[in-house]
């Protein structure tokens, strides 16, 4: 598992990084793209416990959300996301009225909004952050505090995790995993905002205090993200949102914290401009 984990990451992320760099629409369309294949396999997770969560009507609201950030408009993300939320309840109703029979009919409602709008608009938040000022910097340190932390927790809950933080959501995470990855979020922080300093890239880069800051708030906040994915596949009794990326499960699960990271790193980027 280990040995799958590693080559899939060497094989991904000299991609991925390279289309941070170019950003623009080859940035948009990866994001778009993922994004779109986590709420794949957001619609099917809940498929095995025969719940009818309509993909495509999923996948239009997770396209509404990001409309808004690959466009000039504020306005347009907001009736288009208005729009289809309309267009699910409308959805949900007609299917009820045909089927007087069909059993969770508001579970399913809420699991359309609920899952087109969290994924949504963390891709919106993702392809808006990249697009700001010193976005390249302000996305590869949010997304670095991320990897690293992850990894740091990891090595450490393995080797010495003895305290679970909520074993009934993910019993493999532990306080001392979480605690490695609290510690490695400010030090990531440090080294991007230094980095970002030597190759700005046709910015400023970021300051010390802006890399620490955002470190520490990513660190300490994104593991939810990871929580609430693994409260999904609780309920569901799976191991992994999907097979697509070999050792490392799903795109969802590689997302899970990403989207609350670019959400938080986006907020800050936005404070600090």
């Amino acid at each position: 598992m280990l040995l799958k984990r590693v080559i899939s990451a060497a094989v991904l992320l000299p991609v991925v990084l390279a289309l941070f760099v170019l950003g623009g629409w080859p940035y948009a369309l990866l994001i778009v793209g993922v994004t779109l294949l986590a709420g794949l396999e957001f619609a099917r997770m809940f498929h095995r416990l025969g719940l009818r969560v309509s993909a495509p009507l999923l996948l239009l609201l997770i396209l509404a959300w990001e409309s808004g950030a690959l466009g000039e408009s504020s306005i347009w993300p907001l009736s288009s996301a208005t729009i289809m939320v309309l267009v699910v309840s409308l959805w949900t109703l007609f299917q009820v009225s045909r089927r007087p029979d069909l059993g969770n009919a508001s579970t399913t409602w809420a699991l359309l909004l609920a899952g087109g709008t969290y994924i949504g608009l963390g891709g919106a938040r993702l392809i808006s952050l990249r697009d700001g000022p010193d976005g390249l910097w302000w996305l590869l340190t949010t997304c670095f505090v991320v990897w690293i932390g992850d990894s740091a927790a990891y090595i450490v809950g393995r080797r010495i995790g003895r305290h679970k933080i909520a074993p009934t959501i993910s019993p493999g995470k532990s306080w001392e995993g979480y605690a490695a990855q609290v510690l490695s979020g400010p030090l990531s922080g440090l080294l991007l905002a230094y980095l970002s300093r030597q190759f700005p890239g046709g910015g400023v880069g970021l300051t010390s205090g802006q890399g620490l800051i955002l470190g520490i708030v990513v660190s300490v906040l994104c593991p939810a993200g990871d929580f609430l994915v693994s409260m999904m596949k609780r309920d569901v009794a799976v191991k992994d949102t999907g097979t697509l990326i070999p050792g490392h499960g799903g795109v969802l699960d590689r997302l899970d914290s990403i989207l609350w990271a670019a959400i938080l790193g986006e907020m800050l980027a936005t404070l600090f401009a």
